[in-house]
């Protein structure tokens, strides 16, 4: 009889060890039911942070190509290249073009270096947006100098898609008129005079993923 009374509590240790085990296995396996969806998306989020790390990589070789291909053109053309004020978000580009007193007319001897602008773009990052700032001399009133700086930019852009292929969706202009002279230069009594003044520049800023 007192065998029996032994065994009793050893039964009851017993089952509830086993009782425990089992609530912690049902447990376990409600955890393991809960996270499931959860370790999903842990794992879909590190997935989108590599693609976006990756998509930045190839962003950042797409921009170091353009700069590269426009200090080129730097080189070859003369002008200047600056990422001044543009705060890491874009390039500041003047090249040498010009027009002739009173016009908006895209000069011949211009036409390669917007080619090779084009080329550039197109090349090393096709989504950039380009800014056509055209601006004028002195000689006039500032509001016709402000149309025709405008005219000039329209040129250019006009040139850019129709001639060298590039996107007009990402072209845009921008009309300056004489607020930016590099010289008092007018060209009324020589036609030569001022043409530093009358020019397009370019503003290359970054936008999009890049080229394809």
């Amino acid at each position: 009889m007192r065998q029996n009374r032994v065994w009793v509590p050893m039964v009851v240790v017993a089952l509830a060890f086993l009782s425990t085990g089992c609530m912690q296995l049902v447990r376990q396996w409600e955890l393991d039911r809960v996270m499931e969806p959860v370790d999903g998306q842990l794992a879909d989020h590190e997935a989108r942070i590599a693609a976006n790390t990756a998509a930045v990589e190839a962003l950042q070789g797409n921009i170091e190509e353009l700069r590269s291909q426009l200090d080129r053109l730097q080189q070859e053309f003369g002008g200047h290249v600056s990422d001044d004020d543009m705060h890491g978000a874009g390039l500041a580009v003047a090249l040498p073009v010009h027009f002739d007193f009173n016009s908006s007319e895209v000069r011949a001897v211009d036409r390669p270096i917007l080619d090779a602008f084009a080329a550039a773009i197109q090349g090393s990052y096709p989504q950039a947006r380009v800014t056509v700032e055209g601006s004028a001399d002195s000689a006039g009133s500032e509001a016709y100098n402000m149309t025709l700086s405008r005219e000039r930019a329209e040129s250019v852009r006009d040139y850019l898609v129709q001639t060298a292929g590039m996107n007009a969706d990402n072209i845009s202009i921008a009309a300056m008129g004489e607020s930016r002279l590099v010289n008092q230069d007018t060209g009324v009594d020589d036609r030569q005079n001022g043409i530093e003044n009358r020019r397009a520049t370019f503003v290359v800023e970054w936008a999009g993923s890049g080229s394809d």
